[in-house]
């Protein structure tokens, strides 16, 4: 840890603040202090300084409690947050895990184990500044990987249209590279802010007005504390809004009203909240058609199809085959490590049809990284084929389980298969003719991986 590091002490007790005053000053940091949510929030957002490296924060205060600052702090946290507290119930703690918190660590605290809780928080905040740093440079419009035309077209398009605040339409097939496309979008933009993106797909219907417009303390049962929407969040900066089809009708028109008076109104709340943000939407679906089966608002398409940005699929780019598989070499295996083709390895790259795009791609090097050993990374014409699933024993008789243990294993199976042919959730529940929430919480209840 770098000395003279600061650290913000957020606590009502005056003894608490004394002891760790002195025992982070004797391990190099410079301490900060807070009395309460109102004073830690000052020093939080006060834009003429930088934030502090960590948050220290008691969870239990007079007037605004721990839990309810972290609740309304702007996304990403200004400062990785420590919670301490001595009374906090476990269902405090995780929802204290949940809006954000590194770690959490009882009162009072032994210097060994908080200490480590503020090292650890310390190296995860440094390894997320170098992804979002990695992932930055990947999606410079110079940095698409791809040597066809089509990848120069759209690199040329971004560079063009990136400085400007109009909305954009990306539309392409599922695996197409959409979401990279719309990050290289921000960047161009230079704005200062950050680039939010929501899937209007993977989250139930009855959460995506809170999760988009946020809510007031109260505005409903279980709205604990005021929460900021990802709209909010975007602030100064972007938001992408994944498989925009998928958004329900009510939310488009309060979609349509942010667009039109860069206003949002959380839930619960009676004063409309200023918010300059670019809007970028994506999806796999023709939203023009959309339209004419009453799917998706007419005004609400015009007003994002300002600019259409079509990502064309792998198959129509196959020049950029190889320059992808090297990327996704050295995502995988290191810089170091060489790409090598077997015999009849790049005939078989360019015949097949890649239903998956790019997405696909990526999943057969990273499988191919898997099964190597310690030399290079190897693609055969085999590499193609889907995965073998692992060979089964004889089947179980009946009796080795219950009837609802055979009910759920046969749900889990359809589900799988509607997921992946409907390639969403909202897909999937479509196929199967099922409410999408009713659908979400099944998958949650079976187990299975939320996508």
């Amino acid at each position: 840890m770098k000395p003279g590091l600061r650290v913000l002490v957020v606590d009502d007790d005056s003894g608490v603040l004394k002891a760790l005053r002195g025992l982070l000053g004797d391990e190099g940091f410079t301490v900060l202090e807070a009395s309460s949510a109102t004073e830690a929030s000052r020093l939080l957002l006060d834009a003429s300084t930088p934030p502090p490296a960590l948050m220290l924060l008691d969870l239990r205060m007079p007037g605004e409690t721990g839990l309810e600052l972290l609740a309304r702090l702007p996304r990403p946290l200004p400062a990785p947050v420590v919670v301490l507290s001595g009374e906090a119930s476990p269902a405090e703690a995780v929802q204290a895990l949940k809006l954000g918190a590194t770690d959490f660590v009882e009162k009072p605290p032994s210097p060994e184990r908080l200490l480590t809780a503020i090292r650890n928080a310390l190296a995860l905040d440094t390894l997320r500044e170098e992804r979002e740093r990695l992932l930055g440079e990947l999606a410079r419009p110079g940095h698409l990987v791809g040597d066809s035309p089509a990848m120069e077209s759209l690199r040329q398009l971004i560079t063009r249209v990136g400085p400007r605040d109009t909305a954009v339409l990306i539309t392409g097939e599922t695996g197409t590279g959409k979401e990279r496309v719309s990050r290289a979008l921000h960047l161009a933009s230079g704005r200062k802010g950050r680039l939010v993106a929501v899937n209007c797909a993977a989250i139930p219907a009855t959460l995506l007005e809170s999760e988009l417009f946020g809510h007031e303390k109260g505005a409903f049962s279980g709205a604990l504390s005021r929460r900021v929407g990802r709209i909010e969040q975007a602030q100064g900066g972007t938001l992408l809004l994944d498989e925009v089809g998928d958004m329900p009708l009510e939310l488009q028109a309060k979609l349509l009203r942010v667009l039109e008076t860069k206003e949002v109104e959380r839930l619960g709340g009676t004063t409309p909240v200023p918010v300059d943000v670019r809007i970028l939407a994506a999806t796999h679906q023709d939203l023009s058609r959309g339209v004419k089966e009453g799917r998706f608002r007419q005004d609400l398409y015009f007003r994002l199809n300002v600019l259409p940005l079509q990502v064309p699929p792998l198959r129509e780019r196959l020049e950029d085959l190889l320059p992808l598989a090297r990327a996704f070499a050295a995502e995988f295996a290191g810089p170091h490590v060489s790409l090598e083709l077997q015999p009849g390895a790049e005939a078989a790259l360019r015949a097949y049809s890649w239903p998956g795009n790019v997405r696909e791609l990526r999943n057969v090097v990273e499988r191919a990284n898997l099964l190597r050993g310690d030399g290079p990374l190897t693609l055969s014409a085999a590499s193609l084929g889907a995965p073998t699933a692992p060979a089964r024993g004889p089947s179980p008789k009946l009796s080795e389980k219950s009837y609802r243990e055979h009910v759920e294993d046969f749900e889990r199976d359809l589900i799988r298969a509607a997921l992946q042919e409907g390639e969403s959730i909202a897909g999937a529940a479509r196929l199967l003719q099922v409410d999408r929430g009713n659908l979400y919480r099944r998958i949650r209840a079976l187990g299975l991986p939320v996508t």
